[in-house]
């Protein structure tokens, strides 16, 4: 597969990479968050202008219907009832009254008016819905205009006048209920206006929710890409190479020198371990090498100066054996104790160089094992050492049961000669010298000891 890895980041530093990689996903994360919050303060914004302009400019257009439809009850009341006494009274009433709706209208107009609200007017232009602030503008016209005629309207019926015929009376009546009715109409609009307005902020609330929602998810889909490329930089760029560097290190350590691995490029420490790696494994190939060669030279020197050391060695033993088989019958019992030991030391010795030969192949051979007698082997070390012993007056008193075991005669041998030797050397002073060589056995191993 192509390696798509950006060069620069391939021959960073794993301390920068890391940095890198983390920082992208931190970016993306304070990204998905900025966004959130963006939208939600958004949502907010139009929840807020919700409840601080929408239902409070529905609430101000029906107070103000309520407050026509009381104005047309009392003026109708008195006229079907009229009465000089209650003329002031209803007079002042319907003052207070359009006072008030003169008061919500200006409040209206200057605080919930559609065109008063930037952004909400440019949420009604994206939305095509421009034709609900005409219809909120032309509503607001038509109650500015009625609302200061009606007093002039209805004070001419409240004051008493001989002049004023019935017909003049109906005419004022039909245009002040005509007004009314305009009025009411025109309150509905805004009631209707705002209304769909509301409608409206809600769609845009969930427009704005939706869009949060696909951004927020759009960006943790980028982010768990993110995820996956980065885990997969950090496999390739860091974790497959030093995996390979530890295979091939521990192949190295159990002396595969064979041992090969793909080198590293990028300049980073995981390349600079590769490098170390592959020189060192040079070097140890070299070195090796070298060592081999000199191995060699150095078992055909051993061959070449055993075979010097055993000739004479034969000659000892060949003279000795002859001398032993010709003039045994003339020498005396300690000439003759003399002669075979010569000839015994001169054997061991050359058993001895054989042994050293062969400790000398053990880098190229598996150590033998043949079943050995340990009481046995035991017996033939004190009989090598039996003069030794008898010089220091020591008495060896022997403990080791029958026992067979697989393991190198020469090696348990000279294990046994260095442990004889130690105990003569360290009891030569004690009264008298004593030493006792033990063991014991189990089903599974075989212990042995001296004292």
């Amino acid at each position: 597969m192509r390696d798509i890895t950006p060069s620069w980041f391939r021959d960073l530093t794993l301390s920068r990479k890391f940095f890198v990689s983390f920082g992208v996903l931190l970016g993306l994360l304070s990204l998905t968050l900025a966004a959130s919050l963006f939208y939600l303060s958004k949502v907010n914004s139009y929840v807020d202008r919700h409840q601080r302009i929408t239902v409070p400019a529905v609430v101000t257009a029906a107070t103000m219907q309520r407050t026509i439809l009381e104005a047309t009850l009392i003026l109708h009341q008195f006229l079907e009832h009229p009465a000089i006494q209650k003329a002031e009274e209803a007079g002042q009433h319907l003052d207070e009254l359009m006072a008030a709706a003169t008061r919500d209208f200006e409040l209206y107009r200057s605080r919930h008016a559609t065109r008063t609200h930037l952004i909400l007017y440019e949420m009604l232009v994206e939305h095509g819905e421009v034709a609900l602030a005409d219809q909120e503008d032309a509503a607001l016209t038509d109650i500015g205009g009625l609302l200061p005629s009606l007093p002039s309207l209805w004070h001419p019926l409240l004051t008493p006048s001989k002049t004023r015929t019935s017909a003049e009376r109906e005419r004022l009546t039909t245009e002040i209920d005509e007004r009314m009715g305009r009025l009411t109409q025109s309150l509905q609009g805004l009631v209707d206006a705002h209304t769909k307005i509301d409608i409206e902020m809600k769609k845009e609330g969930d427009r704005l929710v939706g869009r949060a929602r696909q951004l927020t998810m759009g960006l943790v889909l980028l982010l768990g890409l993110v995820i996956a490329g980065t885990y997969r930089l950090v496999t390739k760029q860091i974790a497959r190479p030093l995996t390979d560097l530890a295979y091939t290190a521990d192949r190295v350590a159990r002396q595969d020198l064979s041992a090969a691995f793909e080198p590293w490029t990028p300049q980073d420490e995981v390349g600079a371990l590769s490098r170390s790696l592959h020189t060192m494994l040079g070097t140890l190939r070299e070195r090796t090498g070298a060592l081999e060669r000199k191995t060699k030279e150095l078992e055909g020197f051993s061959y070449s100066v055993a075979h010097d050391l055993k000739s004479p060695l034969r000659e000892i033993e060949g003279f000795s054996s002859l001398l032993e088989q010709q003039y045994g019958s003339l020498l005396d019992p300690t000439a003759r104790h003399y002669v075979t030991t010569i000839r015994t030391s001169a054997l061991r010795l050359s058993a001895l160089i054989d042994d050293l030969l062969r400790y000398a192949r053990l880098e190229q051979q598996a150590l033998p094992k043949t079943p050995v007698n340990l009481k046995a082997l035991t017996d033939g070390v004190l009989a090598d050492r039996a003069r030794e012993a008898d010089a220091i007056g020591a008495h060896i008193r022997v403990e080791v049961p029958p026992a067979t075991v697989p393991g190198d005669p020469t090696s348990l041998r000279q294990t046994l000669l260095n442990l004889v030797d130690n105990a003569l050397k360290f009891t030569r002073h004690a009264t008298p010298p004593e030493i006792t060589i033990g063991g014991s056995r189990t089903p599974t191993e075989y212990t042995g000891r001296d004292a």
